[in-house]
């Protein structure tokens, strides 16, 4: 609840303490990082695809102010040719665009907290200190001010959804470009070659052979239309003596290939085939086939049926486990409430008059570190549990799983801490009357401002530096100096892309709640856009080629947060508004579910399928793409590539 009248409120001391130390933070990062970025000896750990010291020569032709500049020369030139077109691949593109997309809201909703700001801050509520300059501060029951609050978030969502939809536009552009570009073999022979092959799962058991699969594909494209035919999991009975074969037979009719890889001639009959029935008959479940680097080989050789089942357990067990992630979180957050505090440690109100930094520390900064550290364990839990027991077949389907779980995770965190603050001392309220539930979420959102900005900041002035420097990987890399081969470095799409987007959603959450967070996300997204443009130019290698479906999963994340958002407003109108202004309310929600059907109906299930007129187009260089297929592409390795 906001404070009293007359109670001590520290959230401005908190806030300054947080803009002051992230900033001093994010001074010695950067100050670091260019002390090291230019230094020969730790540049190649930074940067692993900067030139080699032998070619600083061609460097300093090319880019003369780059070594006396470092990472700043860097980002000066990026922002002079920033309408240029990057050559990344489409995930790298889409995440950084996805970052310029909270760019682009956090300035624009920025300009329209300079008329907010001033009203929140003269209102006539009883709010003190920073919270004063948030809805907390308005007349309860409704006020002529309120009808702001309610343009602002009309105004703002129209603006979000118009940013939207131009990304989707230009995600739908680049996903054709890229499959063009990929079948024409402009990316290599092997994404030529598996843009073209089908993985077929549920081969029935009268075609459980290499010739039965691909009689049953060149029966429906013609002779010679099948390039090659691989089934994972296929017993090779002619290379068995006689006495085996018997049981090799009823090995592989109990289990039989669990995938098969088959690669077609043409582009266009690939695509005709995703989308087409084949027959009839039960099985031939056929989708595009991942790209060989992508897959995870231990997991093909499973059924689909046990993996889908896995996969439905292993959903059902983290939604439950959803309820148990509360409980971290609130310990968390009743770290950060002085009142909890106190309870159990009196002196806290005496710390802050013996030293006000230490306990803005206490209360302020450690518990957003400690969330931070918390949420940085959860990519490593559900990682292993979709590699492991859900057997997802492809590493960017893991991607995709940890990227939802940690989002979902760290939204259920969100409101767990607006709710948590008030939920120690109204616990039993919310049981006995659960609608109190929306009263202490109107009380607690505006005054959860102050967590939230130095969350952002904290991921703005650490976290994205910490990227840059990479500790860990820098050190694992100098340890292996010498070595045959030093690892690579890849990006945690699901982590990193779940990170960008909880701090885009919190800024839309508070955009017309408490708009001064919106400087604080602009930084964040500011730093993103560059730090990760720098990281896929010099430092990630690619692990697969997901062709940008990230976007998808963004997209719906985001979408998700803001109609808990706009939800979250109607709860706050019950509080701050009269029954007229609640009535005009109640279409935003409306509004948001109209832009997801408009998005998905127009563009979204389309883009999930290749058009033939795409097809057809990339088929035209048929003979010199063919060139470089490998007949044994989709071979199972005999040990998996770390």
């Amino acid at each position: 609840m906001p404070p009293l009248p007359g109670t001590d409120d520290s959230s401005l001391e908190a806030v300054r303490f947080s803009v002051l130390t992230n900033a001093l933070l994010l001074v010695v990062f950067l100050g670091t990082f260019e002390i090291f970025l230019r230094r020969e000896g730790t540049r190649q750990l930074l940067a692993p695809k900067l030139p080699s010291p032998e070619r600083i020569g061609f460097l300093c032709s090319r880019f003369p102010s780059f070594l006396s500049g470092g990472f700043v020369a860097w980002a000066r030139k990026v922002w002079e040719q920033r309408h240029q077109p990057v050559d990344l691949e489409p995930d790298a593109t889409i995440l950084i665009r996805f970052c310029q997309l909270g760019l682009k809201f956090s300035l624009l909703g920025t300009a329209f907290s300079c008329v907010l700001l001033p009203m929140y801050a003269t209102g006539p509520g009883q709010a003190s200190g920073f919270n004063s300059m948030s809805l907390s501060n308005l007349k309860l029951g409704g006020s002529t001010r309120f009808w702001c609050v309610i343009l602002a978030a009309y105004m703002l969502t129209s603006t979000f959804g118009f940013l939207i939809l131009r990304e989707w536009h230009a995600f739908v552009s680049i996903k054709r470009q890229h499959f063009v570009k990929a079948v024409s073999g402009a990316c290599g022979p092997a994404m030529a070659q598996s843009r073209r092959t089908l993985m077929v799962e549920d081969v029935p058991s009268t075609s459980w052979s290499e010739q039965g699969v691909t009689a049953f594909f060149e029966k429906l494209y013609g002779p010679a239309s099948v390039y090659s035919c691989v089934c994972i999991g296929h017993v090779q009975q002619t290379d068995l003596h006689p006495s085996a074969r018997a049981a090799a037979h009823l090995i592989q009719v109990s289990t039989g290939p669990a995938t098969a890889f088959v690669t077609l001639r043409s582009a266009e009959r690939c695509t005709e085939a995703q989308q087409v029935v084949l027959s009839h008959t039960s099985g031939w479940r056929v989708c595009e086939a991942p790209e060989p680097r992508d897959l995870i080989w231990t997991n093909v050789v499973k059924p689909r049926g046990m993996t889908e089942l896995h996969q439905k357990i292993g959903l059902a067990a983290t939604v439950v486990c959803v309820l148990f992630w509360s409980v971290p979180v609130t310990l968390i957050q009743a770290w950060a409430n002085v009142e909890s505090l106190s309870k159990w440690f009196p002196a806290v109100h005496d710390l802050k008059r013996w030293s006000p930094t230490i306990y803005a520390l206490i209360t302020s900064y450690l518990p957003v570190l400690a969330l931070m550290g918390l949420q940085a364990l959860l990519p490593y839990f559900f990682a292993a549990m979709a590699r492991g027991y859900e057997c997802h077949k492809t590493k960017s389907g893991v991607e995709r799983v940890v990227l939802n779980r940690c989002f979902n995770y760290q939204l259920a965190s969100l409101y767990v801490t607006v709710l948590s603050g008030s939920l120690w001392d109204s616990l039993t309220k919310i049981l006995d009357q659960p609608s109190q539930v929306l009263d202490i979420l109107a009380r607690s959102l505006p005054k959860a401002n102050v967590y939230f900005l130095t969350f952002v900041l904290a991921r703005a002035c650490v976290g994205v530096p910490l990227l840059l420097l990479r500790p860990y990987t820098c050190l694992a890399t100098c340890s292996l100096t010498g070595a045959a081969g030093e690892p690579k470095i890849r990006c945690a799409y699901g982590y990193e892309a779940s990170s960008i987007a909880i701090v885009l959603v919190i800024g839309i959450t508070y955009s017309f709640i408490a708009p001064a967070i919106l400087p604080a996300c602009a930084v964040y997204f500011a730093a993103a856009t560059l730090s990760y443009r720098w990281l896929f130019v010099h430092v990630y290698d690619t692990e697969f080629d997901g062709s940008g479906v990230f976007w998808y999963d963004l997209f719906n994340c985001v979408l998700l947060g803001l109609f808990l958002s706009t939800l979250s407003l109607i709860g706050l109108a019950i509080l701050y508004g009269s029954y007229t202004q609640l009535v005009f309310l109640f279409p935003l929600p409306l509004l948001v579910g109209y832009l997801a059907l408009r998005c998905w109906g127009r563009m979204g299930w389309k883009s999930r399928w290749t058009s033939l007129e795409d097809a057809v187009r990339a088929d035209q260089d048929e003979g010199s793409a063919l060139a470089g297929f490998q007949e044994n592409l989709y071979a199972e390795p005999s040990a998996e590539p770390c």
